[in-house]
């Protein structure tokens, strides 16, 4: 349990910075706030205090049982702004003759006790019992003999009165992790701030116990007058691209396990918004280079405000070991670094590799799961609800690679939770694999003529991917028209119907400005990472497209169509710009795409698809032929 309480206290106090952040004072005293949820708190006295089988403990077992005392499964909650224990009570007392137990009094029942509790000086979690009441088996006010009750209630009391949780060794722990998370200038300061920790208040709330641990903190400058920042060197920013990539493995790693729970539709929608909105906004910051130092820290941040409520509403009502509890304690930190936004540029705290090697630590998982690697998860694509393998072909391989019989990266295994064990080990398995060659790709080259008999092939293609979709993510009806003209416009916008092109003198797969999307239809391979297959995004033009129509309808109907009424009074051609604003800018585009049409302030690429989709409805074939030419 020391193991636990470390961890659990690791982060929560590197939180707590960020509360000086705001203040003009040079030195302030500050409140780092540290909650133990009642579930939390309850399995921590269980581990604690109650070993034995069934949460129990034994407190008295003599003269061959005739005289016992067991307490049993405890239950922590807040009532009248004091904590309950409650404890479930059997006990017995006779006489014990010639192997036989006489007389025996027996007693079933319940105890509970009011505390307050408080922290030591020495940093000991203690319960000071305020109250104490008996109940019946029926937990309705009770008795007990009263010879009885002499018998067994100092070994009750004393017992009880003597639980603590030993807070020292965390916090002694905190210190030697939080020092070198600051910048070498501003370690005697660091060493001043952790040395004047101090314990504070303790509050019983409705949900938690809220513990205030006291620290004297001085600012390192103020972000709101510091120069602003100049670009990153490409050095600068290839260092915060393969900090971002461990986030985002990590993102993916946390969402994953997130996911095997029994979630709401709001809470899966939650966990997709969150993995999707991080990766496009990294791509596009990537893309315009407005990327800066703390881009990692506040990504971080933003992602952890909205998975919260799903981590406390989930993973703090389970029952476990060693391994959960430890999880929960990085549940717990993860929450409170959403004041790190503030805090951080005020302390030149940041988020590192080592810093997330540790937290994966924490939840005793792998840290190669921080590697960024294309393979497959499935637990994503069941999150995602999308097929896992578009038009059922085989894997092809790259061209480039003829002879590579690897199977895909795989994204390793994790060591956390036993009904999750199984769940990155088995990445999806290549099926049997079918060599690519020129023969497979010559239909798919540009011809230098007959542009209408490539583009009715191109057309075959679009229409089967077109259905698949359309039948999976149940487009409406009326709305498989539109559906179609969206995806032939979508085709046209992205690639002008194109999988390949000649570069260098080399055949090679369509690739985007910003090398971030491939193909027909430019599937953004960073966002769908680990998703969809990223060798047969670049070499089947089948599957891309297939992938394109799945992302296509999962925003049509899961995003756009969410508000009905809204869909009703919408114009064709703005139902179509929305969706695909959102597929190249993700579910954020919602409002945003709603406002721009609202003020009529379209982006350029909102305006060239909305062309291309007139085109499509208007059946303007020489347009296209000439994209393809000038392609």
């Amino acid at each position: 349990m020391t193991t636990l309480l470390r961890t659990f206290f690791f982060t929560l106090f590197s939180v707590y910075l960020a509360a000086a952040g705001n203040s003009s004072a040079a030195v302030q005293t500050v409140s780092l706030p540290v909650t133990l949820d009642y579930p939390l708190l309850q399995s921590l006295l269980v581990n604690r205090a109650f070993p034995e089988t069934g949460e129990t403990v034994t407190l008295i077992n003599e003269l061959n049982g005739c005289v016992y005392l067991t307490m049993a499964k405890p239950k922590v909650r807040e009532y009248g702004g004091r904590l309950q224990l409650e404890v479930e009570v059997r006990t017995q007392a006779g006489t014990p003759i010639a192997g036989n137990c006489f007389n025996p009094i027996e007693w079933y029942g319940f105890l509970v006790f009011e505390q307050q509790p408080y922290i030591t000086k020495d940093w000991q979690l203690a319960f000071n019992t305020v109250d104490t009441k008996l109940l019946g088996p029926d937990r309705q006010p009770g008795s007990v003999s009263s010879v009885l009750w002499e018998l067994i209630k100092p070994y009750i009391h004393n017992y009880i009165n003597s639980l603590t949780i030993d807070l020292m060794p965390s916090v002694t722990d905190m210190k030697s992790f939080l020092m070198p998370l600051f910048p070498h200038q501003i370690q005697e300061r660091t060493a001043a701030m952790l040395a004047s920790m101090r314990p504070g208040p303790v509050k019983i709330l409705p949900d938690q116990v809220h513990i205030d641990i006291l620290a004297e903190v001085e600012e390192v400058f103020d972000p709101m007058t510091a120069d602003k920042a100049e670009e990153l060197t490409d050095e600068e920013l290839e260092q915060v691209v393969a900090l971002w990539e461990s986030m985002d493995s990590m993102l993916s790693f946390l969402v994953t396990v997130l996911s095997q729970e029994v979630l709401t539709p709001d809470e899966q929608g939650i966990l997709i918004d969150v993995l999707l909105d991080t990766r496009y906004r990294f791509t596009d910051g990537l893309a315009s280079r407005e990327i800066g130092q703390d881009f990692v820290r506040r990504q971080f941040v933003d992602a952890w405000q909205q998975l919260s409520p799903i981590f406390h509403n989930h993973l703090y009502k389970k029952k476990g070991g060693a391994d959960l509890l430890g999880y929960l304690a990085f549940v717990s930190s993860s929450d409170a670094l959403a004041v790190l936004d503030r805090l951080g540029p005020t302390f030149g705290l940041e988020i590192s590799r080592n810093g997330l090697v540790r937290l994966m630590q924490m939840l005793h998982a792998d840290p190669q799961l921080l590697d960024y690697r294309y393979g497959i998860n499935p637990g994503l694509q069941k999150l995602f609800r999308l097929n896992q393998n578009p038009q059922n072909l085989q894997n092809p391989q790259s061209p480039q690679n003829p002879q590579n019989s690897q199977k895909p990266e795989q994204d390793g295994g994790m060591d956390l939770i036993n009904s999750i064990l199984d769940l990155f080990a088995p990445t999806l398995v290549y099926a049997a694999q079918q060599q690519i060659t020129m023969e497979d790709i010559r239909p798919w080259i540009v011809p230098s003529s007959k542009h209408d008999e490539y583009i009715n092939k191109v057309n075959a293609v679009l229409d089967v991917a077109i259905v698949k979709a359309e039948h999976q993510d149940m487009v409406p009806e009326k709305l498989t028209t539109i559906f179609h003209r969206l995806i032939e416009a979508l085709a046209w916008q992205e690639s002008c119907f194109r999988q390949f092109i000649s570069k260098d003198g080399k055949l090679t797969y369509l690739l985007s400005y910003n090398n971030s999307s491939v193909g027909i239809m430019q599937v953004n391979e960073r966002v769908w990472r680990g998703i969809y297959d990223r060798e047969r995004l670049r070499w089947d033009i089948r599957y891309n497209s297939a992938v394109g129509c799945e992302i296509a309808a999962m925003y049509l109907t899961r995003y756009a169509l969410r508000d009905a009424k809204a869909v009703q009074n919408m114009k064709e051609e703005d139902l179509a710009g929305l969706v695909y604003a959102m597929y190249n800018g993700g579910p954020g585009q919602v409002n945003k795409y709603g406002e721009r049409v609202k003020r009529n302030k379209l982006y350029k690429s909102d305006k060239l698809f909305l062309e291309k989709y007139g085109y499509v409805k208007n059946n303007d074939a020489e347009s296209l032929r000439k994209c393809l030419v000038g392609g």
